[in-house]
């Protein structure tokens, strides 16, 4: 049985967990003024990026479980469908992993955007796909299926140029995953000054609150605090035992484990393909400055 579901030219887990009907209404959904919509492709950061969010919002306060955090706190589109969108009350947050064309827009919605080195990116996606399903997932044809678009969500390269063509979009931020990295403080502050100048002066007004914010969106912490709950798929029939399995979400949270998992020939791919679809974007340079 295929991993794999082709929904409007795009490959799609095939879990599930991920209804086709629950896909199809939120590419149709038109987000309201206020919204704040956290985009992606998977292992990018993502669920760093919500926490982040979230704790600003809430000063600190909010730190749900994950599965609440995908289910009915900031939604995630694909599995929960347009009824945990509409039920939130308050600042309505949300995130996806669509690509930028995909969706329907408004520009009165903020849209983060996070990114990431592709190796690491490939390399973090493999395990988690390997946690998610029973049968035995082999690197190197995980790693192809990444360079050639035959994998959940297509292609990454395409996925970060749909979105990196409109950066200078007012209510559009991109945020590199590294530079988060390196620095969580200043980070934490640009987010929270895009989200809007109240949310900023917050956190420059009370230290306390920002120092909380870094603790709790430490990866430490949050491999400590939070348990990621899917059904185990059986790659024969696509059926989900009824037993949760605790899938390994929290891995390593580093920079650079892409370099030292991939062999030298599949990283001189990765950059030729990197390099033939996104040119010299700056993104492009980020990633190879050597």
């Amino acid at each position: 049985m295929s991993r794999h579901q082709i929904i409007r030219g795009i490959p799609f887990p095939n879990v599930s967990y991920f209804k086709r009907e629950n896909i199809e209404s939120t590419l149709d959904y038109p987000p309201k003024d206020g919204d704040i919509i956290i985009a992606s492709y998977p292992k990018t950061g993502t669920t760093w990026l919500q926490y982040i969010v979230l704790q600003i919002i809430s000063k600190g306060e909010s730190f749900p479980t994950f599965n609440d955090l995908l289910d009915k706190v900031t939604p995630f589109m694909e599995m929960t469908g347009v009824e945990a969108i509409d039920n939130l009350t308050g600042v309505r947050i949300y995130k996806h992993h669509y690509r930028y064309n995909m969706v329907k827009k408004n520009p009165k919605a903020k849209v983060l955007y996070t990114y990431r080195n592709p190796a690491d990116t490939v390399i973090s996606f493999y395990h988690f796909i390997q946690g998610i399903w029973e049968k035995k997932i082999d690197l190197d044809e995980f790693f192809d299926g990444f360079l050639s678009g035959n994998i959940e969500y297509g292609r990454y390269f395409e996925h970060v140029m749909s979105f990196l063509a409109h950066k200078n979009d007012d209510n559009l931020m991109l945020i590199s995953y590294e530079k988060l990295y390196a620095n969580p403080k200043e980070g934490i502050l640009q987010i929270a000054k895009f989200l809007g100048d109240e949310y900023y002066q917050n956190l420059l007004e009370d230290e306390s609150l920002l120092n909380t914010i870094l603790e709790h969106t430490s990866f430490d912490y949050m491999k400590k605090n939070l348990t990621l709950e899917l059904p185990r798929q059986d790659s024969s029939e696509n059926s989900a035992s009824d037993e949760k399995n605790t899938v390994n979400f929290f891995r390593k949270g580093v920079v650079g484990d892409g370099k030292k998992s991939l062999s030298p020939d599949q990283l001189r791919r990765l950059r030729e393909v990197a390099k033939e679809v996104m040119k010299d974007s700056e993104i492009l340079q980020e990633w190879f400055k050597e």
